[in-house]
C-alpha cells in the first residue's frame, strides 16, 4: 500500500470519527422525556464512546503528541485529590458519578464539553493528514481505557506534567522539569512558584478583564508598574471570590493549597524556604495547584 493512500484512509477515517464525536455530543444534549430514555441514551453514548476514544487516542499520539497528554486528562486523571466541576472527567460519567447536589443535566453538561474539547483536539489532525502518513494499528499496543497509563502519566521524572495552550507556559514547564530530574529541587521549586503566581494573575485577569485602572490594580501595582506578589493575589482572590463565575469553593481550595507554598515570613527567617529532596517538593503538590489554576482558566474563557 502506497503512502499516499495511507493517508487518504487515515484523512476519511479521522473524519468519520470527528462526526461521531458530533453525534454523541449531540446525545449528550438531548433532553430525554423520561428516566428510560435518559438511560437509554446513556448506554448509547457508552458503548460509543468508548469505541471512539480507543480509535482517536493512537491518531492523537501519533499525529498531535503536543495535544495527547490534554486529550487523555479529558478522559481520565490519576494526579487530584478531589471531584468536583474542574476535574471531573468522562470516566467519572461511565463509571456513574454524578454531583448529588445537581440535576443529572449538570453532570451531563460537564462531560458534553469535555468530549467537545476532545473532538476539536481531534480535528486539528485533519489538515496535517496530507503530509503526515502513519500506521494506526503500530500504535494500537494496548487498550488505552483499560490499559496502562501511559509513559507520559506515568513518567515521575516530570514535576508538572500539563499542556498548557500557552507555549511560554509550556517553556517554563520544561525548565521546571529538568531542574527536578537532575535534582535541582529549590530552582525547580522558585521557578513553579513563578508559575503559579502567572497563573493566578491569568485567572483574576481573565475573570475582570483590563478595561479599567480599577480591574487592572487587581492583579497590576500601577504606581510601581509591576505585577502583584502571590501573596497580594491570594488576597484579591479571597476579597473577590464570590464575584467569579465559578463556584467560590474551587477559589478557596485554590487559596489554601498556594498558602502552604507562600506561608507569611517572619523577619528573623529565611526569605525563601530549603527544600533538599524529591519527597519535600512533591508535598507541595505543586503539578494538582498549577493543573486546577489552568483548568479553571481554561473553563472559564469557554
Amino acid at each position: 500500500m502506497t503512502g499516499d493512500k495511507t493517508s487518504e484512509i487515515s484523512r476519511k477515517e479521522i473524519a468519520d470519527l470527528a462526526r461521531t464525536g458530533n453525534e454523541l455530543m449531540e446525545l449528550m444534549e438531548k433532553v430525554p422525556t423520561s428516566d428510560h430514555e435518559y438511560q437509554k441514551n446513556r448506554n448509547m453514548f457508552l458503548a460509543e464512546y468508548n469505541r471512539w476514544y480507543t480509535r482517536c487516542l493512537p491518531i492523537i499520539r501519533g499525529m498531535l503528541p503536543d495535544k495527547a497528554l490534554r486529550f487523555e486528562s479529558l478522559y481520565h486523571t490519576n494526579k487530584r485529590s478531589g471531584t468536583n466541576e474542574y476535574t471531573y472527567t468522562i470516566q467519572d460519567y461511565i463509571q456513574g458519578v454524578y454531583f448529588k447536589d445537581k440535576p443529572k443535566s449538570y453532570t451531563d453538561n460537564i462531560t458534553a464539553k469535555r468530549l467537545k474539547e476532545q473532538n476539536s483536539i481531534l480535528q486539528t489532525a485533519l489538515p496535517r493528514v496530507s503530509s503526515f502518513s502513519f500506521e494506526m494499528e503500530k500504535f494500537v499496543k494496548i487498550n488505552p481505557i483499560h490499559g496502562q497509563p501511559s509513559s507520559s502519566i506515568s513518567n515521575q521524572d516530570k514535576l508538572i506534567d500539563i499542556d498548557f495552550s500557552d507555549g511560554h507556559y509550556n517553556s517554563i514547564k520544561a525548565e521546571i522539569n529538568s531542574s527536578y530530574k537532575r535534582g535541582f529541587f529549590m530552582a525547580s521549586f522558585l521557578l513553579s512558584k513563578e508559575l503559579i503566581r502567572n497563573l493566578l494573575i491569568d485567572l483574576i485577569r481573565t475573570e475582570f478583564p483590563p478595561t479599567s485602572d480599577e480591574r487592572i490594580s487587581y492583579y497590576y501595582d500601577l504606581k510601581n508598574s509591576t505585577y502583584k506578589e502571590a501573596g497580594q493575589l491570594l488576597k484579591v482572590l479571597t476579597e473577590k471570590k464570590e464575584e467569579f463565575d465559578i463556584n467560590p469553593d474551587a477559589i478557596e481550595r485554590i487559596i489554601k493549597m498556594i498558602v502552604v507554598i507562600e506561608p507569611k515570613m517572619k523577619p528573623d527567617s529565611h526569605s525563601f524556604k530549603l527544600i533538599s529532596t524529591r519527597e519535600e517538593m512533591d508535598m507541595f503538590e505543586i503539578e494538582e495547584i498549577v493543573g486546577l489554576i489552568n483548568d479553571i482558566i481554561e473553563f472559564m474563557k469557554k
